[in-house]
């Protein structure tokens, strides 16, 4: 979580609150897994920080299923 926060409540300028996302709400876990698997370019239009979310969040050791608990672990926070 080091572009969130140690409180997943975000990073001005670098990373969005987690704990309070319509975004994650939105998305199924599979979805959501996908999703930080793939990252987000800064040229994405969706992107709305400026900043490149790597894939994997930078951690290109996480499996499939660490993946699938991280998005476990963001709806817990809803």
């Amino acid at each position: 979580m080091a572009c969130h926060g140690a409180d997943a409540t975000g990073i001005e300028g670098l990373g969005k609150d987690l704990t309070n996302s319509d975004f994650i709400r939105g998305m199924t876990d599979g979805e959501l897994a996908t999703f930080i698997k793939e990252g987000r370019p800064s040229s994405d239009p969706a992107n709305t920080t400026g900043v490149d979310m790597p894939p994997k969040g930078g951690n290109p050791a996480l499996s499939d299923q660490d993946l699938l608990d991280i998005a476990a672990f963001l709806r817990s926070l809803q």
